[in-house]
């Protein structure tokens, strides 16, 4: 397995695990106020949704690095670019989430939320993330598990920082939808509507090199 694939599919595994621990807290009806703070909504069918789509972001980017590694090709670090005018862009649309890139059930949780039958297929996932640095990948992840301060340990924190600045994201724009997601839009900026769209469509490809 090459080095840095290696560490990628590790920290990749970490996300997939913690999604799913989110999932089955959802599921059970448990959404505490700080995990609802962390999503920015309490809407149990909105956390689901988001849940569902990162953790199948994240079991398409775990196949396609495994496809890498098989050829013996390693990830090559991207070029680190300054964000030109970040503040004037508006934010990528909330994406979906799953219950589990091997043991999802979407046919349970949509008998439950008819909104997650709008989720984008597994193949249009997987078709958007082989257009997407890893980087950038990893950040959507992020977003859609809600991850926040204080729900991992530093050292988790540090490798995802690490991966997405590495590897083609913009730790700028993760950190500002971050901001965004805990406390709301700034002064002037449209709130994030009452349901999110789910389409593939919000996977727009990131104009970076892959």
């Amino acid at each position: 397995m090459p080095g840095a694939i290696g560490r990628v599919l590790r920290l990749v595994r970490k996300l997939i695990d913690f999604g799913q621990h989110l999932a089955g807290t959802v599921r059970r009806r448990a959404v505490a106020p700080g995990l609802a703070h962390a999503f920015g909504t309490a809407d149990l069918g909105m956390v689901l949704g988001r849940i569902i789509h990162g953790l199948r972001l994240a079991a398409a980017l775990e196949a396609r690095l495994f496809r890498r590694a098989s050829s013996g090709r390693d990830l090559m670090p991207a070029p680190i670019r300054l964000p030109a005018a970040l503040a004037t862009r508006l934010p990528r649309q909330a994406a979906p989430p799953d219950p589990g890139p091997r043991t999802a059930d979407p046919g349970a949780d949509s008998a439950v939320d008819p909104r997650l039958t709008r989720l984008p297929s597994e193949a249009e996932i997987a078709a958007a993330v082989r257009r997407r640095p890893v980087g950038a990948v990893i950040a959507d992840i992020c977003d859609d598990l809600g991850i926040a301060p204080g729900q991992l340990d530093r050292a988790f924190w540090d490798e995802i920082h690490h991966a997405i600045t590495m590897f083609g994201g913009s730790l700028a724009r993760f950190l500002l939808r971050l901001e965004r997601r805990l406390f709301g839009p700034w002064p002037g900026e449209p709130a994030r509507g009452a349901e999110p769209i789910w389409s593939a469509a919000s996977l727009v490809p990131d104009p970076r090199p892959p």
